[in-house]
């Protein structure tokens, strides 16, 4: 299955493009995530995003220290919309669906 989702990146400038290569991509500070943050604030495991087979796509926290905060607010598990700011600590995230 192909998955059309990305997150741009804007807490630190030309870091860019994160693609969703999988229906389930781990994120975190760890290396054997999905999408890696070097960055203290982040959980080693930090949260999950599972690409649901409605098409839509879900971010779920890990009980990571510093919270999943999605446009602001602080969520356990969420359904992401196209242009939603994620914040995993001080990592800075915008999420978009590459068809729109």
């Amino acid at each position: 299955m192909l998955v059309r989702a990305r997150f741009i990146r804007t807490d630190i400038p030309g870091k860019g493009d994160l693609r969703l290569r999988s229906p389930l991509c781990r994120l975190g500070r760890g290396q054997d995530n999905d999408l890696c943050f070097n960055n203290d604030s982040v959980s080693s495991h930090h949260a999950e995003i599972y690409h649901l087979p409605d098409g839509t796509f879900q971010i779920c926290d890990l009980d990571s220290t510093n919270g999943t905060w999605v446009n602001g607010r602080r969520i356990q598990s969420q359904v992401l919309n196209h242009g939603d700011v994620v914040e995993l600590g001080e990592v800075r995230l915008h999420f978009r669906l590459e068809d729109q």
